[in-house]
């Protein structure tokens, strides 16, 4: 019976001590990166939102210019409503018909097509963060690199968000 004490004593003894091995291999290097906050900045020095706006202005400008027609119609409408003919009236209403439709399937490719390319620039900037991430970990010797969102505590020290954004291309 003592020697079988003996041998799971020593066994619980090599059991800990590779424990301790085990928790001593595993404090590696974490850092985290503020990934809002390289996109934001990433986005402004890139002047995405000014690129996309400048891309799509002249979509915008015909949606403003069938605002304007509408307008137009629709102040002629009740201007002139009581002078008109029942016919004068009803072409009216039907160019106003004609004219919403056309804002509205045009407002909504619009949207649709802004949505996919702001998608495809942040995409970029996404790709570029994290090959940004990937250099400064490897450059500072970091294992694990967290969004920042998912760290609840960490020292100031480990924030590499200035590094990862300083180091994108």
């Amino acid at each position: 019976m003592k020697q079988w004490i003996k041998a799971a004593s020593l066994g619980l003894v090599i059991l800990s001590s590779s424990m301790y091995a085990n928790a001593a291999e595993a404090a590696q290097k974490i850092g985290y990166v503020s990934t809002g906050q390289a996109m934001s900045e990433l986005a402004t020095r890139y002047k995405v939102q000014e690129k996309l706006q400048k891309e799509f202005s002249g979509r915008v400008a015909a949606l403003r210019s069938i605002e304007g027609k509408m307008k137009t119609k629709i102040e002629k409408m009740k201007r002139d409503g009581e002078l008109m003919t029942p016919k004068q009236r009803t072409d009216i209403q039907r160019q106003l018909a004609a004219l919403d439709s056309d804002y509205k399937l045009k407002a909504k490719a619009l949207s649709e097509d802004q949505r996919r390319r702001g998608m495809e620039e942040e995409q970029k900037l996404v790709k570029k963060i994290r090959t940004a991430i990937n250099t400064v970990a490897k450059k500072n010797g970091y294992n694990v690199v967290l969004d920042a969102q998912a760290v609840l505590f960490a020292n100031k020290s480990d924030d590499l968000s200035s590094k990862v954004i300083a180091a994108v291309k």
